[in-house]
């Protein structure tokens, strides 16, 4: 098992062991790398805006339809009984 401790340590270690590695390689291969980490940080927000705008339509869309379902042709689901 790892305690905090070392699973902290260790996490630690990596990203001495990673900044060692990048300040050892050459200038290209640094422009390189921090331009792959910057796609990679430019995807995921994308990402993330892309699903909270479509969290937010669906949201939206969803309370339009709540409020007059008889307007768009549909009716609400009938409710579940409880059991007892």
């Amino acid at each position: 098992m790892n305690t905090e401790s070392e699973t902290s340590r260790s996490a630690e270690e990596k990203t001495r062991d990673l900044r060692q590695e990048f300040s050892e390689l050459p200038f290209d291969r640094k422009i390189a790398t921090l331009m792959q980490l910057e796609t990679v940080a430019m995807t995921e927000a994308f990402n993330k805006i892309a699903n909270a705008s479509a969290s937010l339509g669906k949201k939206i869309f969803d309370s339009v339809l709540a409020e007059d379902p008889a307007k768009c042709g549909q009716s609400t689901p009938p409710e579940k009984e409880k059991p007892v």
